[in-house]
């Protein structure tokens, strides 16, 4: 049921859009400071025709949010969604739901750098982060249907910078330790400076394997970037920017299932296969071995450039990410049975173009051209019965190439006898080129089972124009309303799945997904800046939705891999409120709640069964957050916060299902001028969670049990950090 009575305390508490700034800032330098970089302008957020949170680097450091996956607990209608402790992370934004299957459907930039498919990534030394809901398209290109994520890493400074910061963390049955930090400063007088980020962390896998002569789970992380900034003139400025995550994980998988009834599961293989343990809410028993080595590498440049009218802004990146992951254990339990492998390259290049014309002008307009391009490389492999983890026989590599470009022209206009009111309009023409090759082949299952490859080379080009409409209007300085009409995409392809037996052909193809979005909404501030209120409302509507489907037997069990069919549709609506106030000095309260009415309007399972009416997976009914922080006039404080989270599917059908919980976190510290140090709680209550999408058994099909990744448990610790 939703949760009327958590809508009624986040109005009271009458908290914004954004939380309040930092203690020492007025308020009137609050306002001015909130800026959305998103809308490829700097766009003050009041003036912003979209529904967006901006979180700068103090709001992220007092809610302790220090890896992209913690985003949703402080933004409404927002999920990640997670394949497990190391696998990729999925966007579900306004019940337009992402899954490890399927290419994010929100897009991810960090520094100007597109992630689609985005890693675990660390958010290190973050200068701010933007969440804009609804299509992006129009500016972004495909994948960015349901919404987009700006990351602004801390750039170079002017002078002479240094932090760094010490956390230790324990949990159930293990714990951790991080060191990070920054430093930067000029390099050569007023036109050079430079800055070197990194961190370091090594610890305890939260979920702990009791399988004897198996390591219990090792996660090390290494990350450093370096960034440039030079200015030869008052009209050039060039950003260079570089990092490498390599990640190091004995004895864990990265995709990683768990069941969802432990005392099923228990009755049904502590005795038969488990040797008689039991696991519990963060133990499992797997037989296979497991390790995962990942490695990101990304390097980026920007320019702009203002030739006296206007800026000409240009950008080109290169990412490349390298991921080795063994021990999927098939069957879940500690029977050798079967083992998996997932191996992958992939490699990113994107490139962009744009005129953006002045901004004190009532006929503003951007214009510009893009490249993307995404080469793909992937083998699985398996083993049978009983091996180590060079016993991996591979099926035949799969090759993938994605080429896309666009050209895309937007503008607003305030007539000089209504200036109060702003039109927009733009327009996308967005290409693409899909590839996809593999070579016969097969892999074995176990149980007899056998996963056939077949020959394929297949091409097609997609294309499609992107529009947005958009209109606001202020009534007065502190009140802003607008509506917009926006659509988004994200280009067909093909399907490379293997199967017990052939599949029919019309398997491997899968045409665009298209859906148009509206949305109305409000921003609203007090006169003196202590009080901020925000609020939108959206119906969306896709008639081709993809959606990822397997191939199972009577019994349950798996026997095809994973595929995309393109021919079911969806309807959401729903609304996000945010709010937050300052109203004693010290102390900021923060709020907001989303709620989102995701549907099937029509999705055949099986030649007898449409998921019609049923809600999407993975997206909850609600979600909401309330925070209260005091910090005393000697910088000590205390923090408190609650997050609400509905029920959700966790699959296609409703099966599956991860009942409403509520998360609670606490902290308490002292901020100075050179150090810092805090006490931290994060999941008081240890509430055990589904956080991405759940299966049957893969091994014994249909046991009663679901199985999915599973969320972290307690976890307190300490921070100790200094500052030049």
């Amino acid at each position: 049921m939703f949760p009327f009575r958590s809508l009624s305390v986040v109005a009271s508490v009458l908290a914004s859009v954004q939380p309040a700034a930092a203690q020492e800032a007025t308020k009137a330098q609050t306002l001015d400071e909130i800026v959305v970089t998103g809308t490829r302008r700097e766009t003050r957020l009041q003036d912003a025709d979209v529904s967006v949170t901006v979180l700068n680097r103090e709001m992220l450091n007092q809610a302790r949010i220090r890896d992209v996956r913690q985003l949703d607990a402080v933004v409404p209608n927002v999920q990640f969604n997670e394949s497990g402790q190391l696998g990729s992370t999925f966007i579900s934004i306004r019940g337009i739901e992402s899954n490890p299957f399927i290419v994010n459907r929100a897009a991810v930039y960090i520094d100007g750098i597109p992630f689609r498919e985005l890693s675990n990534a660390v958010l290190n030394q973050v200068e701010s982060i933007e969440v804009l809901r609804g299509p992006q398209a129009t500016l972004y290109g495909a994948n960015s249907e349901s919404g987009l994520i700006v990351i602004n890493t801390r750039a170079p400074t002017d002078r002479l910078t240094a932090e760094a910061r010490a956390t230790a963390t324990t949990f159930s049955g293990g714990r951790s330790g991080t060191l990070d930090g920054f430093v930067g400063g000029p390099l050569h007088g007023d036109t050079l400076s430079g800055s070197l980020a990194f961190k370091a962390s090594q610890g305890d896998s939260f979920l702990r394997n009791l399988q004897p002569g198996r390591p219990e789970g090792r996660i090390g992380e290494t990350f450093l970037q370096g960034r440039l900034r030079w200015r030869p003139s008052d009209r050039l400025t060039v950003n260079a920017t570089a990092y490498v995550l390599d990640t190091r994980a004995p004895g864990v998988f990265d995709q990683e299932y768990f069941p969802l009834d432990l005392d099923l599961y228990n009755r049904s293989y502590a005795d038969r296969f488990n040797g008689g343990r039991r696991i519990g809410r963060f133990t499992y028993v797997n037989d296979a071995p497991k390790r995962t080595d990942e490695q990101e590498i990304v390097t980026g440049v920007s320019a702009a450039y203002r030739p006296g009218y206007g800026t000409i802004e240009a950008a080109a990146s290169w990412r490349r990410l390298d991921t080795d992951a063994r021990g999927l254990d098939f069957d879940f339990t500690g029977l050798p049975t079967a083992s998996g492998q997932d191996a992958k390259v992939k490699d990113f290049w994107n490139a962009e173009l744009r005129f953006v014309s002045p901004a004190d002008r009532p006929f503003k307009y951007i214009v510009g051209v893009s490249h993307y391009r995404q080469d793909d490389d992937r083998f699985l492999a398996t083993f049978v019965g009983p091996g180590g983890l060079d016993s991996f026989v591979r099926a035949p590599n799969q090759f993938a190439q994605a080429r896309d470009w666009g050209a895309f022209a937007s503008a607003n206009w305030s007539p000089a006898a209504l200036p109060k009111l702003t039109l927009g309009a733009g327009v996308r023409y967005d290409h693409a080129h899909r590839e996809a090759q593999q070579s016969a082949g097969q892999l074995d299952m176990g149980g007899g089972s056998l996963f056939l490859y077949r020959d394929a080379a297949l091409s097609a080009d997609f294309e499609a124009w992107l529009p947005r409409f958009s209109v606001r209007y202020e009534p007065t300085d502190q009140l802003t309303l607008y509506a917009t009409a926006a659509k988004g995409y994200i280009p067909g392809g093909f399907n490379l799945t293997a199967a017990q037996k052939d599949l029919s052909d019309d398997v491997l193809r899968y045409a665009s997904e298209t859906m148009w979005s509206q949305e109305g909404g409000f921003k609203w501030r007090s006169i003196d800046g202590s009080l901020r209120l925000a609020g939108a409302a959206f119906y969306i509507r896709s008639d081709n939705w993809q959606e990822i489907q397997v191939a199972a037997d009577a019994s349950g069990r798996i026997i095809s891999s994973d595929y995309i069919g393109s021919d079911a549709s969806i309807d959401s609506k729903g609304f996000e409120l945010e709010a937050a106030a300052e109203p004693i000095t010290g102390l900021t309260l923060t709020a907001n709640i989303g709620y989102a009415d995701a549907r099937y309007r029509d999705l055949q399972v099986s030649p007898t069964l449409n998921a019609r009416g049923r809600r999407v997976k993975l997206t909850p009914a609600y979600d909401g957050y309330l925070a209260a922080r005091y910090q005393t006039a000697a910088g000590l404080y205390v923090r408190a916060e609650v997050g609400l989270t509905g029920k959700q599917s966790l699959e296609t059908l409703g099966e599956a299902v991860q009942p409403a919980y509520q998360t609670v976190g606490l902290q308490a510290g002292y901020e100075g001028p050179r150090w810092s140090a805090r006490l931290f709680v994060d999941n008081l209550t240890d509430v055990r969670r589904g956080t991405g999408l759940a299966f049957r058994n893969l091994g014994f099909g249909n046991d009663g049990n679901w199985y999915s990744p599973i969320g972290r448990s307690r976890e307190a610790g300490f921070e100790l950090g200094w500052k030049l």
